[in-house]
C-alpha cells in the first residue's frame, strides 16, 4: 500500500500525474505486464502495490492513445435534400365509390385484370 511522502520519488510522481508524457513510461510496462500475469487488473494491482483506480485510468488513455486519430465531427446543421415528388399516377374512380389509385404505365396490365373481374 502507499504512502504519502512530503519527497516523492520519480516513480510516485509518475503514478500520479496525468500528463502522457510523464506517466506513460511508468505504467506503460505495467499494463503490458498485466495480461500475461493471467490475473485481473485488481489482483495485479495489489501485487504491484498499484492503485487500481490509477491503473485503470492508465489502461484507458494509453489505449485511447494508441488509437488512431478519428475525424470528430462539430454540431451542427446537417443539409436535407427533399425527395423528388413522384407523380401519384392516374386514378380511377367508379361509380360504387371505388377508386384505384396509382395507375402507371407498367400497371396498366393489372387494372384491366382487376376490372374484368369487378
Amino acid at each position: 500500500m502507499q504512502t504519502f511522502s512530503p519527497n516523492p520519488t520519480t516513480e510516485e510522481k509518475a503514478m500520479d500525474t496525468s500528463d502522457i508524457t510523464e506517466g506513460a513510461p511508468f505504467w506503460q510496462p505495467h499494463i503490458s505486464a498485466w495480461p500475461q500475469s493471467g490475473l485481473t487488473q485488481k489482483a495485479y494491482c495489489e501485487q504491484q502495490e498499484l492503485r487500481y483506480s490509477t491503473f485503470g485510468y492508465w489502461v484507458r488513455k494509453l489505449r485511447r492513445a494508441a488509437e488512431p486519430a478519428t475525424e470528430k465531427k462539430g454540431a451542427g446543421f446537417v443539409p436535407v435534400i427533399p425527395a423528388t415528388v413522384q407523380p401519384a399516377g392516374l386514378i380511377l374512380s367508379l361509380p360504387n365509390g371505388l377508386e384505384i389509385r396509382g395507375i402507371a404505365t407498367e400497371t396498366l396490365p393489372l387494372v384491366k385484370q382487376l376490372l374484368a373481374v369487378l
